[in-house]
């Protein structure tokens, strides 16, 4: 089914104003130290802070709190379109599940996203804005395209592999029940719905034993991944190294995985849903599914070394079948830089030149 809001215990309720309140105390000594911390912050003093703020807050609060605070996506989605004056437009799925439209949805290619946040938290306005300047980008210059957002369902109500699950029936309903050749339509994903992206072309390439098998006519047009969650061990160098640099931290993210695998064992990842443990081997075959591929990261990034390995493994084996790979990490960029700089305010680029980078890629390719 689609995310949902639920309801905690006043209890919990005290918990986030405490939780509340400790992120702000956190942040306020930040605003003294963040001019001492260097090389060892993030890269300007505005990102420093906020992200002492959202690593406080995130590493601090648990399951229930969270799933109580957030926005479900459609609900999110539908106040984004009141406030921008766009027409809604969902579709419903078989299962329940909805997902929606951005731009014309009789469009020629569609370009199919899945947002991030864990696989707890919903998708957000910064995705939404984020998506219609890439669709408004691709449509100046002449490509007949339109953004599809599934609303899959949240952990922990819906564990693995609900959301692998809803993301094949989205693409089923695109070229079966749409009629569009695969060739029309490209895949994205920022964070776990990046992880979600490369667990949608395994199963084209091998499909899941619980999943109904999607064999598509031709290549999808290209993939494009945004900080992908590639790996669930949170005690890798860049854990260390970019500890104050970036937004959340392995508290939050050690909370999300167990939500969203059921478990708590280091060993409940797979192939589909943890990309880092596939050897080359098993990626040769995405080859055939897919045609290009951007793996976009930030350097301050606490899944960078996730992300390298898993991208390390994927190039030898997609490329070594043909498969067209571009792996870019951007200096000083933060966990989804270029999403992120929408919800924290900026109008453009905040100095990381992250938005350019992926929106070339986006012009060229898409």
């Amino acid at each position: 089914m689609a995310d949902q809001a639920k309801t905690i215990s006043f209890g919990d309720r005290v918990g986030i104003a405490s939780t509340t309140l400790k992120a702000m105390t956190a942040a306020s000594a930040r605003l003294w130290t963040s001019p001492f911390k260097g090389q060892h912050g993030a890269h300007n003093y505005f990102k420093d802070v906020v992200f002492q703020l959202m690593r406080t807050q995130l590493g601090n609060i648990n399951i229930d709190q969270e799933t109580y605070t957030r926005v479900p996506t459609t609900e999110a989605y539908l106040s984004f379109c009141k406030d921008h004056g766009i027409p809604p437009a969902s579709v419903t799925l078989p299962s329940g599940t909805q997902a929606h439209w951005l731009g014309n949805k009789d469009a020629k290619r569609v370009l199919l996203w899945l947002h991030g946040g864990g696989y707890v938290l919903a998708g957000s306005a910064g995705h939404f804005s984020y998506l219609v300047d890439m669709k408004d980008t691709l449509n100046a210059q002449g490509s007949d395209t339109a953004v599809l957002v599934l609303a899959y369902g949240l952990a922990p109500e819906n564990a693995y592999p609900t959301q692998l699950t809803q993301a094949v029936e989205v693409l089923r309903y695109l070229v079966k029940t749409t009629g569009r050749i695969p060739s029309d339509i490209s895949i994205g994903g920022d964070s776990a719905g990046g992880n979600l992206c490369l667990g949608l072309i395994s199963h084209i390439a091998h499909p899941h034993p619980e999943i109904p098998a999607l064999p598509l006519p031709t290549k999808l047009h290209a993939a494009l991944l945004l900080s992908p969650w590639c790996s669930f061990n949170t005690h890798t160098r860049a854990y260390q190294t970019n500890a104050e640099k970036d937004c959340f931290d392995g508290r939050a993210l050690e909370r999300w995985s167990s939500a969203f695998l059921g478990s708590d064992s280091p060993f409940a990842g797979d192939f589909y849903n943890e990309p880092v443990t596939a050897p080359a081997s098993w990626w040769e075959a995405t080859a055939s599914v897919v045609g290009e591929v951007l793996v976009w990261a930030g350097g301050n990034e606490i899944l960078l070394d996730g992300i390298e390995e898993w991208a390390r493994r994927f190039t030898k084996g997609y490329g070594k079948q043909g498969g067209r790979v571009n792996v870019v990490v951007t200096p000083k960029a933060a966990h989804m830089e270029p999403i992120l700089e929408l919800l924290l305010g900026y109008k453009g680029d905040s100095g990381t030149g992250s938005a350019k980078v992926v929106k070339d890629w986006a012009r060229a390719k898409l």
